[in-house]
């Protein structure tokens, strides 16, 4: 398994009072570590974080698209309860049929060094997107700021 860390590529997608992201991967893990990496990035703009405590988030089985989107919102919620941000993340399974289970580095989150970030308020599923594009994978998942 492989260990991703940010900075990711990424890209924003231009959605009104909202804010988005498109992460293309090799395989469905690595995009997957990536969107989650992308969301980190909105929260910190991109500031610098040190990675903690270890997380571990199983998602039960189902579409691609709805088992990404129930990791960021594990995600959002250890930030709102905690201000915890993934620093990196190793995606060990993600399969429709078997579920997924990622492991997350959070680091603490500091409105200082972080305030370029963006408060984001839900992971929505509207836009959101998780399937093979070519030889790889293309997720997009909308946020609610």
């Amino acid at each position: 398994m492989k260990r991703y860390r940010r900075p990711q590529p990424y890209e924003e997608i231009d959605h009104t009072a909202d804010a988005g992201v498109t992460v293309r991967g090799a395989t469905a893990e690595e995009a997957l570590a990536r969107l989650v990496l992308a969301y980190s990035d909105l929260i910190t703009g991109g500031g610098e974080l040190a990675a903690g405590d270890e997380l571990v988030i199983n998602v039960d089985p189902g579409d691609r698209a709805a088992m990404a989107i129930d990791v960021l919102r594990e995600l959002l919620y250890r930030f709102d309860c905690e201000r915890r941000i993934p620093e990196s993340v190793e995606v060990r399974r993600f399969d429709p049929e078997l579920g997924t289970k990622v492991f997350v580095s959070l680091g603490i989150y500091d409105a200082e060094l972080h305030r370029e970030g963006l408060e984001l308020k839900a992971v929505t599923f509207h836009a959101a997107r998780f399937e093979p594009e070519g030889d790889g994978w293309l997720a997009e998942v909308v946020f609610d700021v």
